[in-house]
């Protein structure tokens, strides 16, 4: 039996938030009504009168009945609100966004029943949490079995879909709330390991704050809902974005071309919550910076990139440097008042490990060159040094994480760190400090991040000791040849330690000239799965053939780059790797 009740999801459900209910007068003009409430901005950005057949009143009608008094408020129910408000509320936002899931989320669920049963959903499966083991493992074992916190909370979300739905026929439903709910199902989504739906729950929150912010600028909505959309709805998404790029490709800047959209050019900073949200903004051009890079450099190899990317470069680090001197000004004024809280404490060394992190990305996106991350080791390891700090400082009493959290955490530095960073040692801690992190960051599963990094390891390290071994490998140019990865066999346990990392043999140096040659180090660029008999370009039935039986084969799909020796060019390899256990 399945968590995820798609069949709403991924219909007709909030996917835009919208009926085929236009109002009066867009009907009489034969036009594409928005169908807001309660004016739709088409009417209001012209100057006509919006009147609907049968408005439905939404953020200020409460259900039938006050949901503290319901008769229908089962103990159960009542249970999981209490787990949310005591536990999950601070997970899902950390402290910098306590109020928003602890108090504005709760008063919105005394009006909306989707809210409420969305809330005690999540209190359910937090209260619950299920172990979330490898992507690939839940899909070939099939149904699982449910105890009765994940049956409620099935049951609760579907009915919290089923009530969207059913706002949406009657052309009732408050974008605001619709934000709301879209908000509290990714976390579900997410909770259950629904990534998939998790991501295309995000593109339409991206779509909602776009409605939202046209209300707000029409004058349909009060300006005194933009603070909280801005303040805290938008760099929610931006968080997510962050994530969505990683794991989807998915680019989330176009939100952040809003008000409060130059936080990351801010000289001072009053608050952590205002640099973190500044961090997110730079992650963010980064991202969509490095991508550029990668296409211009995969396009052509060049050995000097244009003058303008270089520039943009030196703009990006500029303004990093200026938000790491902002930054250390805040801490040190933080210190001076009073001793750092473990919040605090924890916070601050997540955002110093995605300024090492940034620092490094920015550095090193700019050349097609691998083996140039050599020179940034000691960035490494204060990405490493941070993120521990992070995490014995989020530590709880039984000496482990929160299993969920929607707030900016060490997921993203360490993964960074476990593929860019060769140096085993600095590597193998990334792996061990992603392993105690929140097993779900957002819509990131920390477990499949795990086993793919891992995989990715293992081949860069055996093939990098095979070729030092061949030829003394000091620059790209003296590379062996590479056999295709397709042809090795699919990962086991054998060569690992009991900490699930390659055992390294004593005589592995760690020198710059010792580690892994340029040709041997790999490039992730995702995972797939075969489905419905469709193979990824370059992939044929007899290399499926090699590995399984079954359809349900999973490859990690990696780009890495070979030397032709008789023309001195550089060409990109894309190959497939089994990565089932």
């Amino acid at each position: 039996m399945s968590m995820t009740p798609s069949a709403y999801l991924l219909g007709n459900s909030i996917r835009s938030l919208k009926s085929r209910l236009g109002c009066k007068t867009c009907k009489i003009r034969r036009v594409k009504c928005g169908e807001e409430k309660p004016n739709c901005v088409r009417c209001t950005s012209t100057g006509r009168k919006c009147e609907y057949e049968a408005t439905v009143s939404t953020m200020s009608s409460p259900p039938d009945g006050s949901l503290a008094l319901s008769p229908n408020t089962t103990w159960r129910e009542r249970r999981a609100f209490a787990f949310y408000f005591q536990s999950a509320a601070q997970s899902l936002g950390g402290e910098l966004d306590v109020s928003f899931w602890r108090t504005t989320v709760p008063q919105v669920c005394r009006n909306e029943p989707a809210v409420w049963d969305a809330i005690i959903s999540i209190g359910a499966l937090f209260e619950s949490p299920e172990p979330c083991p490898h992507l690939v493992v839940r899909h070939r074992d099939g149904p699982r079995s449910l105890n009765q916190n994940h049956r409620d909370a099935l049951g609760w979300y579907s009915r919290a879909v089923s009530t969207v739905r059913q706002r949406i026929e009657r052309g009732g439903v408050d974008i605001f709330i619709g934000l709301i709910s879209c908000i509290l199902f990714i976390c579900i989504e997410a909770l259950q390991g629904g990534v998939d739906e998790a991501v295309r729950l995000y593109g339409q929150g991206v779509h909602l704050i776009f409605a939202l912010r046209a209300q707000i600028a029409c004058g349909v909505l009060p300006a005194a809902k933009a603070p909280l959309l801005e303040d805290t709805v938008v760099p929610i998404f931006a968080r997510l974005g962050v994530i969505a790029f990683t794991t989807a490709g998915i680019p989330g800047s176009d939100i952040l071309r809003g008000p409060g959209s130059d936080l990351a050019g801010t000289r001072e900073f009053g608050s952590l919550k205002s640099a973190r949200e500044a961090m997110i903004y730079l992650t963010t051009e980064a991202q969509l910076f490095e991508r550029a890079c990668g296409d211009h450099l995969r396009d052509s190899f060049p050995s000097h990139v244009p003058p303008e990317v270089v520039h943009q470069q030196m703009v990006l680090s500029a303004r990093l440097d200026s938000w790491h001197a902002a930054y250390t000004r805040l801490v040190e004024s933080l210190c001076a008042k009073d001793a750092l809280t473990p919040h605090q404490i924890a916070t601050n060394a997540i955002l110093l490990s995605h300024y090492e992190m940034l620092f490094v990305l920015l550095a090193v996106c700019v050349t097609s060159s691998q083996i140039i991350t050599d020179s940034y080791l000691p960035n490494f390891q204060n990405v490493i040094d941070q993120c521990r700090v992070a995490l014995d400082a989020s530590m709880r009493a039984d000496s482990t994480q929160l299993p969920y959290t929607f707030d900016i955490d060490v997921g993203f530095p360490l993964w960074f760190t476990s593929l860019r960073c060769r140096e085993p040692r600095i590597r193998r801690m990334a792996l061990a400090l992603l392993r105690r992190a929140p097993r779900v960051q957002g819509f990131y599963n920390s477990s499949l991040g795990v086993d793919m990094a891992e995989a990715i390891m293992t081949l860069e390290e055996t093939y990098g000791m095979a070729m030092n071994g061949a030829v003394d490998v000091t620059i790209p140019g003296g590379s062996t040849q590479l056999p295709p990865l397709i042809e090795h066999q699919p990962l086991d346990r054998d060569s690992m330690d009991d900490a699930g990392s390659l055992v390294v043999s004593p005589d592995w140096k760690t020198h710059p000239s010792r580690l892994i040659p340029e040709e041997a180090r790999i490039m992730p660029a995702g995972v797939f799965r075969r489905q419905n008999g469709l193979l990824p370009p370059g992939m044929n039935e007899e290399e499926v053939a090699r590995w399984s039986q079954s359809s349900d084969q999973t490859f990690l799909r990696i780009l890495r780059k070979e030397h032709d020796r008789t023309t001195d060019t550089w060409n990109v390899i894309h190959e497939y790797l089994p990565i089932d256990r």
